[in-house]
């Protein structure tokens, strides 16, 4: 599956992390909390944003096919 949006952000504790989005995908949802606790992750249904830690890269790498182009390539653009 493919991000339609990553972007570096931090959480409302100032935590540095991801802002994502995606296509609804009941499977991906469930393995992205089953992968990330819920302290590490939060979803924000006005915006159907997801905000994810930064130390989890390695799991986000791995659920999204495009994650370390947007993630880092994007960021390094700014």
């Amino acid at each position: 599956m493919n991000l339609s949006e990553c972007i570096k952000a931090g959480d409302e504790d100032m935590r540095e992390g991801y802002m994502i989005a995606f296509k609804y995908d009941e499977e991906l949802i469930e393995s992205l909390k089953s992968s990330i606790p819920h302290t590490e992750r939060r979803y924000y249904p006005e915006s159907k944003h997801w905000w994810v830690s930064i130390s989890y890269e390695s799991v986000l790498d791995k659920l999204f096919t495009n994650f370390d182009a947007l993630a880092h390539k994007q960021g390094r653009l700014i």
